[in-house]
This record gives structure tokens, C-alpha cells and sequence, in this order.
């Protein structure tokens, strides 16, 4: 074997032809951010990842090479650089604007949207925790010292200290 491809959903087929590689990126047509990409190993150790939005990889594992990166190329662009690799052309390839990295690094305001979107991610994950808890029993107290609130069902605590013992985190839905 000089190369095999693996495609996004796990098929693998040793040196591909050409129209099964067309095959292999023409999935990367069908949305499925849990499977991005799919990748063409050369047996050299290159391997060349292409992802659905246009970017690709290029790194050498063995080597300790890259990665590196290129953003948008067409599918017809990353057929070319996969034949290239599937024929151990990699200087060819090499001579290619690649960037060092993953991908470009994001800016301050999309670190902040990212950020911002994690946070409301995990306070409504909390919420969801918190509101299945289900109501407090007034008849059966909340035994964290200094509390006078019922226990919920299945507890000796309230909702807040229950979330706060469960998650080693202060309740965001007060006391």
C-alpha cells in the first residue's frame, strides 16, 4: 500500500482511485460538524486533511512536520493535492502558501462570541439540573447549617446546597 484515504464517515479504501477520491470529498458536501473532514495518508507519513468549509491540513506525524494549513480551496483543488500526495509529490505540495497551525487564530471579538456562547451553554445546562431537582419538602429541613428551606426529594438539602454538594460550585440560582 503507498496510501489510503479515510472518509469522514469511517470508510477507509487503500490506494484510491481518483474517482473514489472524488467520491470520498463529494461526502464533505453533506453538513456534519460531528465528522468535518476526511484524510489521504501517504505511507511517507503525510497525511492531507480536508474539511467541509474549504480549509486542509497538511502534517507529517513521523516527521514531526506541521502542521500547516490552507484555506479555502475548492474540492477540485483538493482532488489535485491528493493525487499529489497519493503519488508521494510532496514538494510539489510543499511549495504551496501553507501557514503554520490548525487554522488562523480568531480574533479577540470571536474569542469573546465563543466565550460568551459557552457560558450560556453551561448556566442553562445548570438550570436544566437545577429545575429537575424538583420542589422542596417544607416538612423535611435542609440540613447545611443556618438553612430553613425544605429539602428536595431524595436529599437532605434544599435545591441550592443540593446543586452547590453536587457540582463543587456556588448555586447561580441563590439561596
Amino acid at each position: 500500500m503507498s496510501c489510503f484515504v479515510q472518509s469522514r464517515w469511517g470508510d477507509c479504501v487503500d490506494d484510491p482511485s481518483e474517482s473514489k477520491m472524488r467520491e470520498v470529498l463529494a461526502e464533505l458536501d453533506v453538513p456534519d460538524p460531528e465528522h468535518p473532514d476526511a484524510w489521504l495518508t501517504h505511507e511517507s507519513g503525510w497525511t492531507l486533511s480536508i474539511f467541509s468549509g474549504g480549509s486542509c491540513i497538511l502534517s507529517n506525524s513521523a516527521m514531526d512536520t506541521g502542521p500547516q494549513y490552507l484555506e479555502a480551496i475548492s474540492r477540485a483543488e483538493a482532488l489535485q493535492l491528493w493525487i499529489k500526495l497519493s503519488r508521494g509529490q510532496v514538494q510539489d505540495m510543499q511549495s504551496l502558501p501553507w501557514k503554520d497551525g490548525n487554522a488562523p487564530p480568531i480574533s479577540q471579538e470571536e474569542l469573546q462570541i465563543l466565550k460568551q456562547a459557552s457560558a450560556e451553554a453551561t448556566l442553562a445546562q445548570q438550570r436544566e439540573f437545577f429545575d429537575s431537582l424538583g420542589p422542596e419538602d417544607d416538612t423535611q429541613r435542609c440540613r447545611q447549617p443556618g438553612c430553613s428551606r425544605g429539602a428536595v426529594k431524595f436529599s437532605v438539602l434544599c435545591k441550592p446546597h443540593h446543586f452547590e454538594q453536587t457540582t463543587k460550585q456556588p448555586s447561580p440560582f441563590g439561596h
